[in-house]
Formats: structure tokens, C-alpha cells, sequence
């Protein structure tokens, strides 16, 4: 029987322990691509799930509810009207037009979608300021509320924001056919609003549409 050296056994076991260390570090890596990114205490920082429209939308009412007088600048006092909500169902969503004293709106829409920034246009800035102008007429046909409910199928919720509270009414829209009246006024000049907003976007999209288009160019015209 041949003679088997130390050296020979040392060997062995140094090539095993490196090829158990050498699948251990595999594991540890496979197991690393699989796992979320660390959180800043070093722990596997858990998978948000993606917003739904219907969250983001849920979490952009909330804030226009939370808005102060002095988030936008306003000096409001008591019940001075410095914000409204005005909701309507449409079809199979829910739309939400929020509108404040500085000439800022919003409008947004509960399956996803919408506009905000109007404050940047001053056709909408005009049109959400004559909105506000006209709440001071209907706040006294509301009642103060701590909740915000969206309104039922076929009816117009409005909101009325002031230092002092919150003030709302909930109606269906043949009531709001008279345009002399303070509800029948505000529901009007809400829909000016949102008509303002709606044009504005489609000047966008047309804008995009003929940024896109190639130019051709004749020798001795400017476009």
C-alpha cells in the first residue's frame, strides 16, 4: 500500500473546505438579489405596493381638506371663505374640483387623472377666483361638518373651507338649474372652472401633437 504523505491529507481538506465555502458565498448572493434593499437600521426595507388611482386620489382630496389660509397666503378671517370643494359623480367616477382664494386649482377624478397647477394659467386663475367671489352667498344655506363624504349617485356635494370651519351642502343637480340661485350660481362657476381647465389641456396635447411633427423646410420661409 502506497504512503500517503500529511501534506497530501492537508491538501484534501483545503481543497473541501474551499469548495463548500465557494457554494456558501453562492447561496449568500442568490439570496441577496432576492431580498429588498436594507432600510437605513439595516433591515430588508419591506415592498411597497404601487398606488391605486383611487389612493392617490383619496390622498390628494385629503390634502386640499388639510390646506390653511396661510399654506396659500390668504389672511382669511372667521368664516371667510378661502377654499372650496365642489364634487360631482360622472358616469362610472367621481370627479373633484378644488379651488382656493389665490387663484389656484385642481381637478381630479377618482379612477385616475386630471390637472393641477392651474394657478399657472390665468384664464383658470380668473375663472376660480369668481368661483370663491361667490361663496360667501351660500355658505349661509351649509352646515359646519368635521367630515368629508363623497357625494351619492346623480348629487353635488360642496365644501366650503374657512378659518372657522368647514361648511358643506349635498343636493341633486335639477336643483342647481337656476343659475340665480347662490347653489345654482356656485355649481355654474365651478363648471367654468373645469371648462377653463379642460381647454388648457387640450392646448397642451395640441402643442405636444405638433412638437412632434417633423418641420419641412422651404428655402425663403420662416415658420
Amino acid at each position: 500500500m502506497e504512503h500517503i504523505h500529511p501534506w497530501q491529507v492537508i491538501a484534501v481538506i483545503v481543497l473541501a473546505a474551499v469548495y463548500f465555502y465557494m457554494r456558501w458565498k453562492k447561496k449568500q448572493a442568490e439570496k441577496a438579489e432576492m431580498a429588498p434593499p436594507p432600510g437605513a437600521n439595516g433591515r430588508p426595507r419591506a415592498v411597497k405596493p404601487k398606488e391605486t388611482a383611487e389612493e392617490a386620489y383619496m390622498k390628494m382630496r385629503q390634502r386640499a381638506f388639510e390646506t390653511t389660509p396661510m399654506n396659500i397666503g390668504i389672511a382669511a378671517q372667521g368664516t371667510e371663505p378661502y377654499g372650496i370643494v365642489m364634487e360631482m359623480g360622472i358616469q362610472i367616477s367621481m370627479m373633484t374640483l378644488v379651488c382656493f382664494a389665490d387663484g389656484d386649482a385642481s381637478v381630479y377624478y377618482k379612477n385616475g387623472g386630471g390637472m393641477v397647477g392651474g394657478i399657472s394659467h390665468e384664464s383658470v386663475r380668473k375663472a376660480a377666483k369668481a368661483f370663491i367671489a361667490l361663496a360667501p352667498n351660500a355658505v349661509a344655506k351649509m352646515i359646519r361638518t368635521t367630515t368629508y363624504p363623497l357625494p351619492g349617485p346623480d348629487r353635488v356635494r360642496f365644501y366650503i373651507l374657512t378659518p372657522q370651519a368647514v361648511f358643506t351642502t349635498e343636493t341633486n343637480r335639477q336643483a342647481l338649474t337656476n343659475p340665480k340661485s347662490d347653489l345654482g350660481a356656485l355649481f355654474y362657476a365651478g363648471q367654468e372652472v373645469v371648462a377653463q381647465m379642460r381647454q388648457v389641456q387640450e392646448q397642451k396635447q395640441e402643442e405636444r401633437k405638433q412638437d412632434q411633427k417633423p418641420r419641412v423646410e422651404i428655402p425663403g420661409y420662416q415658420q
